[in-house]
């Protein structure tokens, strides 16, 4: 029987590629996570082409070969292949029949479609791979392994709750024999005595297991709030541990969507460990109890039982299948709507309502064709399971019946082993149940693990400063997004010293924001060093170094809190004498006594409220809040008239700290002490303004194109 390719979901839309190769190196046994492609290889931001998916294959001894070919010549090729799919995604085809074909979409899962609409979507290029001997087998890390590990961590509360289940358990072995006893002497035996003991017992019996199921709730609640803390805290932890680039590439919906899995995931596990381990428990004791009853009737109830898991076991890759859609559809629908809601000013500029409405509902029209899909199909699983259920206690009188005739078994015995067959049914089901929900959270786990396995932006052990004399150097500094990308930045040395205002210039495009975010340890260079003080960045660590540093990005943004706790990020040791200084310097202060509760007043999420001009004032004041002995500026004061400009620089100047300014409107650079200009990544001239302006080279063409602008514009 020919295996199936494993399916991977691709984490983001330029991942699609990776997610292939890792789909066919798995179904060869050799499973490697995507995770460990981004790092081995890199991911440019436009996703893989065909020939970086060759270089990945030959990394992992593949033999790879990328050719055009139509659909018909498709049929002799080995399977399975990665596919060219719409002009811009790739796809693993993994069977070709003469009606149909079987791909699996990185994005969606396996899909079977005409072989018509296959034609149609296949845009030419295929990549067939085979492995060469030297491949490496490797089996896939246990996706549960994470979560096992901090639910054994509160031991005490799993002990509890399996003692008090077992105990309530043993109730419904109970049941059973009180039926039984029941019918075969009070009801022949009208004695009040006995009825009287028998009401006593009953109550008693009611009573202790209303307890029993209080205790239980109350120390599931207990486990579930320890597990709740632990996971979040382990989750979030290493969430904001990761590195700048992470973020990049990956959505605030997304992200969301995934820490809010985190509580699902729990939820399973917490009801579900214990409930597996009782069931199993309860399965062997029914079925021990039902054979020494009754060998003939207690072997029917088993190999009932016994096909109706199995069926319920053989129908779960299905029910997996519709699960992952729609969790990737509903991550696609929650990711689109965080977009829409982040972006909503373009949208109302656009008077682009309609189209994103209607983009929005076509997502969660597909989200809820494939949950009624799904319920649907567990409304037939379950009315099956449920129909077995239903006619078994009859065929088990009917067939009972006749031993009862016989003598071989009494009528109390036929009734309390039916009650008993009742309750075998209940784990039995309880079980195949839990597998389907065990599968089917699957692609929340991938999720996490995306965040979990990935690799922090730096580990323990680097040397932490609390200050900076401010000299830096940038030693052949060269840096790429991915090893299949062209560099950003090439060879760049800078010096700077103590004290100086650097400005750096240049057109859109020519690697100065990557220079900045470099410098700040966002990203890593690809060769050469950076050094503050003469130590490299690589041996500091990084948030120690960046509150020496006070930055202010382009993407730097307000969060919905006080203008004080805007101003020192929360940090509670920061009085508010040197936020009030702080936002002195920075030309707000004013302003901010003019907003209704002062620094008290709730600024609106991204500074909606205020001005473009008061919006890059605050966030400058968080840049000065920690006196730093560095100053980077990325078009900080762009929105900025000249005379807040001349005050705030002022006020710089008097700092005495290294400052590093990133600026296009180059007449607020022109006192600096050293401009760098920089084009396609490189430094190209170097000097002060007006050494620049007689050298009549790109500085001039920028300074004069600048210059005949406000003229026209004043005009």
């Amino acid at each position: 029987m020919r295996r199936r390719v494993p399916f991977i979901e691709q984490m983001e839309d330029a991942e699609c590629g990776i997610a292939c190769m890792a789909m066919v190196l798995a179904y060869y046994r050799c499973s490697v996570s995507l995770h460990e492609i981004r790092e081995r290889f890199g991911l440019s931001r436009g996703g893989s082409s065909l020939l970086q998916l060759i270089s990945i294959g030959s990394g992992y001894s593949m033999k790879s070969k990328g050719f055009k070919a139509d659909f018909d010549q498709l049929q002799g090729l080995p399977l399975p292949a990665i596919a060219h799919w719409e002009e811009k995604h790739f796809v693993v085809i993994e069977r070709i029949g003469k009606r149909s074909v079987t791909i699996v979409d990185p994005s969606f899962g396996r899909k079977r479609i005409p072989r018509k609409e296959a034609e149609s979507l296949y845009s030419g290029y295929i990549l067939c791979l085979a492995p060469e001997e030297s491949l490496e087998r490797r089996k896939g890390k246990n996706k549960w392994s994470f979560f096992v590990k901090l639910a054994l961590q509160q031991p005490k509360w799993l002990l509890y709750i399996l003692i008090v289940s077992l105990v309530l358990q043993s109730f419904g072995l109970v049941a059973p024999q009180l039926t039984a006893y029941i019918a075969d002497h009070l009801l022949l035996d009208s004695s009040q005595d006995k009825m009287s003991i028998i009401g006593v017992a009953l109550l008693s019996l009611f009573i202790f297991y209303e307890l029993f199921s209080m205790l239980r709730g109350w120390f599931l609640a207990k486990l579930q709030s320890a597990m709740d803390m632990l996971m979040m805290e382990t989750f979030i932890g290493k969430l904001f541990r990761l590195p700048y680039s992470f973020f990049e590439s990956r959505t605030g919906g997304e992200l969301l969507f995934r820490t809010n899995a985190n509580v699902y995931i729990r939820q399973i596990l917490s009801n579900r460990m214990v409930s597996i381990i009782i069931d199993f428990i309860l399965l062997v004791s029914y079925a021990a109890l039902m054979l020494t009853t009754s060998a003939a009737l207690g072997s029917m109830v088993i190999g009932v039982g016994v096909g109706i898991f199995t069926i319920l076991i053989v129908t779960t890759m299905i029910t997996q299948q519709f699960a992952s859609r729609e969790i990737t559809q509903q991550s696609r629908t929650q990711s689109f709507l965080a977009e829409c809601i982040y972006g909503i000013t373009d949208i109302k500029l656009l008077g682009a309502e309609k189209q994103l409405y209607g983009s929005w509902a076509r997502l969660f029209r597909d989200q809820l064709s494939t949950t009624q899909k799904r319920s649907i199909w567990i409304s037939l699983l379950d009315s099956f399971s449920s129909g077995i259920q239903f006619i078994l206690p009859l065929l088990l009188l009917w067939t009972g019946s006749r031993a009862v005739v016989q003598g071989t078994i009494t009528l109390g015995g036929l009734l309390g082993f039916n009650a008993l067959a009742a309750a075998f049914m209940i784990p039995i089901v309880s079980l195949g149940s839990a597998y389907t929900q065990l599968l089917s959270v699957g692609s929340y786990l991938q999720r996490i693990h995306d965040v979990v396995e990935a690799k922090a932006e730096q580990e323990e052990g680097h040397e932490e400063i609390t200050e900076l004399k401010g000299e830096i150097m940038m030693n052949n500094v060269s840096y790429r997004y991915s090893a299949f990308s062209s560099d950003v930045l090439q060879n760049v040395n800078l010096s700077i010293k103590r004290g100086e205002k650097l400005a750096i210039v240049g057109p859109s495009g020519s690697g100065k924001s990557t220079l900045a975010k470099l410098l700040l340890g966002l990203y890593r260079s690809t060769e050469g060093e950076i050094l503050y003080d003469g130590q490299s960045i690589g041996q500091l660590e990084f948030s120690s170094l960046r509150r020496c540093i006070g930055a202010v990005l382009q993407e730097t943004k307000l969060f919905q809190r006080t203008v004080e706790d805007n101003i020192r990020m929360l940090d509670e040791s920061i009085p508010l004498e040197r936020v009030v200084e702080a936002a002195k310097m920075a030309s707000i202060h004013d302003d901010i006594l003019k907003l209704p509760l002062g620094y008290a007043t709730i600024v609106s999420e991204n500074g909606a409220s205020l001005s473009g001009g008061q919006r890059q004032r605050l966030l400058l004041a968080r840049a000065l809040v920690n006196q730093p002995q560095v100053l980077l500026l990325d078009e900080a004061t762009s929105a900025l008239d000249n005379l807040s400009q001349t005050e705030i620089d002022s006020a710089l100047s008097a700092m005495n700290c290294t400052r590093i300014i990133i600026a296009h409107r180059l007449s607020t650079v022109i006192n600096a002490d050293r401009i760098i200009v920089m084009k396609e990544g490189r430094i190209v001239e170097t000097g002060m303004h007006h050494q620049l302006l007689a050298q009549k080279g790109l500085y001039y063409q920028l300074y004069t194109g600048e210059e005949n602008k406000e003229h026209e514009i004043a005009i």
